[in-house]
């Protein structure tokens, strides 16, 4: 049995249909569940290419918050966040050297730490 579907409606604008995030994904849904794509195309009115291009535009970049994210930049992003864990990491054994430092003295750590 096949679940009813409504039709994803999209903007036209200058002669052309724009397609939200959302609606791309909506489109792209029916397709995972197992409607093929030449009927996916009829119901919509879309070329099988816009469709391939959709999942490869998916497949590239992340979903947040609508909003898909080019492999490139989430790359960028996993850097930044490896340069932040070392700098952490660095700081964590400035903390470490200090207290050390502080014990060896016979100073009291201040509070919270």
């Amino acid at each position: 049995m096949e679940a009813a579907t409504m039709p994803v409606q999209s903007r036209k604008v200058s002669g052309r249909k724009r397609w939200d995030v959302e609606q791309k994904l909506a489109v792209l849904r029916e397709w995972k569940e197992g409607l093929p794509v030449q009927e996916l195309c009829r119901r919509h009115g879309l070329h099988a290419s816009q469709v391939y291009g959709w999942r490869r535009a998916l497949e590239r970049g992340l979903q947040n918050q609508g909003e898909l994210i080019p492999r490139g930049q989430g790359v960028a992003l996993q850097r930044k966040v490896e340069e932040l864990e070392r700098a952490l990491g660095r700081k964590a054994l400035e903390v470490d050297i200090l207290k050390k430092a502080f014990e060896l003295k016979g100073l009291k750590l201040p509070e919270g730490m």
